[in-house]
């Protein structure tokens, strides 16, 4: 690939968000580069979920379709590499408008008029011994995504540190609408782990997350106080093992389908996003993108955020949303460009 090409959009960024931006972009003949290191956030899930069409169906499935449909335009591009640098100037090559110079860790230069951030959020997992092994496979932090089908285990949802009473409480009232089958002492299949003493009656949380959490309790949801200590394999049996400490140092193993967990986030390429300006905002579990609706702009005027990076709620359809909507922003956002342009050439700007 040449050295300095101009396209009209760069994306940084070949997840969900990036390719629908490229798609929408391929229906108005606009050329595009999708740079991607193809390491995404959901490596190692057995299946994407609540994705319309497409239920059930492996990740990398849906990557190469999407692929296949987008090269059938013929006007979208492709890099393996990794953006080290994006800066917006003036571009002599699109009548000193001001685009952007994306740089790449192999020494690659490309000019876009308009830049797509897609480049996603990635995990930081809590220093439990065993999460990171067992993420994403028996670790789920969405229930609409996974957990469906081990809805008939026992589960768990891990709430360390319980500074939220909400997440627990109403992922608990999730795991008990997947299945309301109670065990013979007549508890649910849902045990909520604090990992270590709490008393929601003392903390600071809101009534209505006391109430909440008052409410699954009496659906049968248990509340194990003891500290947890480890995530273990269970194999082959299907689950994680839990292993659990008490107040006098006693541990114990207890088998769950799966455990339920949200953690923190981190804005991948932040250095970039900082470098070029772009606003960020506080979000639930991290910051994110601050975009303006509908089209997913940014307040640098060119640029777009699709992606888990720019949406308050992660899912892949999320992500497709916000990918033809920036590229909705960039078509109308270049049609008006080209208009002064056409007016400016006959004189009549």
């Amino acid at each position: 690939m040449a050295s300095k090409s101009l396209f009209d959009a760069i994306i940084i960024g070949g997840g969900p968000g990036g390719l629908s931006a490229a798609l929408g972009l391929c229906r108005q003949s606009r050329t595009c580069l999708v740079i991607s290191h193809k390491v995404f956030r959901n490596d190692g899930i057995e299946a994407s979920h609540a994705v319309l069409g497409h239920d059930h169906t492996h990740p990398q499935e849906i990557w190469a379709k999407a692929r296949q449909q987008i090269d059938r335009y013929g006007t979208t591009s492709y890099a393996e590499d990794e953006v080290i640098s994006a800066k917006q100037q003036e571009l002599p090559e699109w009548n000193s408008h001001k685009g952007f110079m994306v740089k790449s860790k192999s020494g690659q230069t490309w000019l876009g008029k308009t830049l797509v951030l897609a480049m996603g959020i990635k995990d930081i997992f809590p220093a439990i011994e065993g999460y990171k092994e067992n993420w994403p496979r028996n670790i789920y932090q969405c229930l609409f995504c996974d957990g469906w089908e081990r809805k008939d285990t026992e589960k768990a949802i891990l709430a360390v540190p319980m500074g939220n009473g909400m997440i627990p409480s109403l992922m608990a009232s999730m795991c008990l609408g997947m299945n309301k089958e109670k065990n013979s002492d007549g508890s649910a299949k849902v045990t909520i782990l604090t990992g270590g003493p709490f008393d929601f009656e003392t903390s600071n949380f809101e009534p209505s997350i006391v109430k909440q959490l008052k409410a699954v309790m009496t659906r049968g949801v248990k509340i194990d106080q003891r500290k947890v200590v480890a995530l273990e394999s269970s194999e082959p049996t299907e689950g994680v093992n839990v292993r659990l400490q008490d107040e006098n140092g006693e541990e114990e193993k207890v088998h769950f389908g799966f455990v339920v967990h949200k953690p923190q986030t981190e804005l991948n390429g932040l250095e970039i996003i900082k470098e070029l300006g772009v606003e960020t905002e506080k979000g639930g579990h991290g910051d994110t993108i601050k975009v303006i609706q509908p089209f997913q702009a940014t307040n640098i005027p060119g640029l777009y955020a699709a992606g888990d990076s720019g949406v308050p709620m992660t899912h892949v359809t999320s992500a497709m949303v916000s990918g033809v909507s920036a590229a909705g922003g960039i078509v109308h956002y270049l049609n008006g460009l080209d208009d002064e342009d056409a007016l400016a050439s006959a004189g009549l700007s």
